[in-house]
C-alpha cells in the first residue's frame, strides 16, 4: 500500500540578519525527515530589497528538499508573517512550521513536532526555546530563559518561534486566520494563537521539539528592556480593546496603567536618591520603578491605539 505524502512548509520570517539566519536554515536542511514527507522550506525576507538572498540561494544550492525565497516590502512582522500563510496557501502544505531566523534546530526538531501532533491529536504543537544570553541580564529585569511545560499539555496560545500548525487555522474554507497589523510591535502571533485556540483548535506542548536562541547584548541593556517592557503593555491592551470594547479594556487597563505612574515615579526618584549611598539597591529600585512606568506608558500607548516601534531596531547580525 502506498502512504501518502504529509506536505509540510517550514517558513522562516527573516530581517537585516543574514548571519543568523544561514545558521538557521543549515540546521533546518539537516533535519532527520521521513519518507512520507514533502518538505520544503521558505524564507520571507521583510525589507525593501533582498539583502539575504545570496545566503538563501546557497543553502538551497546543496539542500535535499526545496528552499524558496520571497521578498515582503512592506516593513513589519504582521505582514511578513501574513506572506507566509499567503506562500503555505498556495504551495498546498498540509502542515505549516514556523521558527525565527535567530534559532538553530535540533537534529530531531520537527520529526518531534508531527510525532506530537499524531499522538494527541492536535492541530498545533508548541515546541521548547532553550534560551542563552551574550550577556546575563540585569537582576531588576526577571528576564530568565523559558522553562518546557509537560508534553501534552494543553496550551491556549503559543508564539511563532517554534510552532507547527495544521492548514485548517489558515484555510479560507475552515478558520482563515491570519496575523492582524495592528499588532505592529509584536503579540501578532500570541493573537494569532489565542484566536486558534477560541475557534477550537488543540495546542499542545511539545518540549521535545527543540531550538536554541541566543539574546544579542544589546537585547538586555536597559533601554531595550524597557522598550520591550512597554511593547508589551502597549499590545496586552490593544489586543484587550479587539475582543472586549473600549469600556471594559479601559476599566481593566486605565486604571493599572495610572497606578503604574505612579508607584514607578515614586520607585524611580527613591532610587535615584539612594544611588550615591547604596549603589546597588539604589539602581534596582530605580530601573524596577522605570520598569513600572514603562508599562504604564504602554498601556495608555495601547489604549489609544499607538503601536510600539520596539522592532523597528533590528538585534543581531
Amino acid at each position: 500500500m502506498t502512504v501518502p505524502n504529509i506536505s509540510i512548509g517550514i517558513m522562516v520570517c527573516t530581517c537585516e540578519r543574514p548571519v543568523m539566519l544561514e545558521a538557521c536554515l543549515t540546521s533546518l536542511v539537516g533535519q532527520m525527515t521521513s519518507d512520507t514527507w514533502s518538505l520544503e522550506i521558505c524564507v520571507v525576507e521583510n525589507d525593501s530589497e533582498p539583502r539575504s538572498k545570496a545566503v538563501v540561494d546557497q543553502i538551497a544550492a546543496s539542500a535535499p528538499f526545496p528552499v524558496h525565497y520571497r521578498l515582503e516590502p512592506r516593513r513589519g512582522i504582521p505582514f511578513a508573517r501574513n506572506r507566509t500563510v499567503r506562500e503555505a496557501l498556495e504551495r498546498g502544505y498540509d502542515w505549516i512550521a514556523l521558527i525565527d531566523d535567530d534559532e538553530i534546530a535540533e537534529p530531531g526538531w520537527l520529526q518531534a513536532h508531527m510525532a506530537a501532533l499524531h499522538r494527541y491529536a492536535a492541530q498545533v504543537s508548541y515546541g521548547f526555546v532553550d534560551e542563552h544570553f551574550e550577556v546575563l541580564p540585569p537582576a531588576w529585569s526577571k528576564l530568565s530563559p523559558m522553562t518546557p511545560e509537560p508534553e501534552g499539555k494543553s496550551l491556549t496560545r503559543a508564539s511563532t518561534c517554534n510552532v507547527v500548525f495544521s492548514r485548517a487555522l489558515i484555510d479560507p474554507a475552515n478558520s482563515g486566520l491570519t496575523f492582524n497589523p495592528v499588532f505592529m510591535g509584536g503579540y501578532e502571533d500570541l493573537d494569532f494563537f489565542e484566536r486558534a485556540h477560541e475557534a477550537g483548535h488543540l495546542i499542545i506542548s511539545a518540549p521535545q521539539a527543540v531550538v536554541r536562541t541566543t539574546f544579542p547584548a544589546s537585547r538586555t541593556t536597559p533601554d531595550r528592556i524597557l522598550q520591550s517592557a512597554y511593547a508589551g503593555a502597549a499590545a496586552r491592551a490593544q489586543a484587550s480593546y479587539l475582543r472586549h470594547g473600549s469600556a471594559r479594556t479601559l476599566l481593566r487597563f486605565g486604571f493599572s496603567a495610572v497606578r503604574r505612574l505612579v508607584s514607578g515615579s515614586a520607585s524611580a526618584g527613591a532610587g535615584l536618591i539612594l544611588k550615591p549611598f547604596l549603589t546597588q539597591q539604589g539602581t534596582n529600585l530605580y530601573y524596577k520603578g522605570r520598569m513600572r512606568l514603562a508599562r504604564g506608558l504602554g498601556s495608555l500607548s495601547g489604549l489609544m491605539h499607538r503601536p510600539s516601534t520596539y522592532y523597528d531596531t533590528v538585534d543581531g547580525t
